[in-house]
């Protein structure tokens, strides 16, 4: 059985820290609760709008989907990009050929209802069309059900860098990076407000790697600016964190 922790911060709903011995477990536990997601947007609202991340998050829990979602579910589901980076979609940087590779060709979600980012564009106009695609199909101001989050070593989240003047941003909903300290430098992501607009946050992170930077993120010093993904933190719920051991090891 995982660990369940509630952590608490100040004004905002106690994020619920859920401990799992290997990944796998992470990643079947995590798709459960997707789906569980997924059943009530569509039973309330006809769909579910979803934005997924790159990096290692695509492995550990896409798999688990297409073995936990309903095949009729899959008609429901609505996929954008929390952010992605500026390269052709065939390129090996490319979260949309990942997510292609593993899961679009496996899973029957109508092809419409899939909405990569255009990185023909220059960022700051792929940027502006992704804005008015996400608020023409979820809504304006657009409300994702979900939004499936990773974390880097660095407490960094989309392509949200620590100190970066971007964290600062309050009206745009999608804006580009061009100086991203990971590799390629050119990204366009979803911004701070979009993120805590979501109705379900899910934090999907593993790896010894983010064990010293876990603490600072789930207990921030009020003396310390906070790391990007310490700022995800919507008003109306629960963070939902799903942690393998490792990750874990210093909380």
């Amino acid at each position: 059985m995982p660990a369940t922790i509630n952590a608490s911060q100040q004004n905002f709903p106690s994020p619920v820290i859920r401990i799992f011995e290997t990944p796998t477990a992470l990643g079947d536990a995590a798709a459960r609760d997707i789906v569980a997601c997924a059943a009530e947007a569509i039973a309330a609202r006809g769909r579910f709008a979803v934005a997924i991340s790159g990096g290692s998050l695509p492995k550990l829990v896409f798999p688990a989907l297409i073995a936990a979602v309903p095949r009729r579910q899959w008609a429901g589901w609505h996929i954008f990009w929390v952010d992605e980076r500026m390269v052709p979609p065939t390129h090996a940087d490319s979260n949309f050929r990942l997510a292609r590779k593993i899961l679009f060709d496996h899973a029957p979600i109508p092809p419409e209802q899939i909405f990569p980012l255009d990185t023909t564009l220059p960022a700051e106009e792929a940027a502006r069309k992704y804005q008015k695609i996400i608020e023409t199909t979820v809504g304006n101001p657009p409300k994702f059900d979900a939004i499936l989050l990773g974390m880097g070593p660095d407490g960094h989240t989309a392509s949200l860098f620590p100190g970066h003047p971007l964290l600062a941003e309050t009206t745009r909903r999608v804006a580009p990076v061009f100086d991203s300290p990971k590799p390629p430098p050119e990204r366009v992501t979803l911004t701070m407000p979009e993120l805590n607009r979501a109705r379900c946050i899910f934090f999907i992170v593993t790896g010894g790697g983010k064990a010293d930077i876990l603490p600072r993120v789930l207990s921030p010093s009020p003396n310390e600016t906070p790391l990007p993904a310490a700022m995800v933190h919507p008003p109306e719920n629960a963070v939902r964190w799903y942690l393998d051991a490792a990750a874990a090891e210093k909380i």
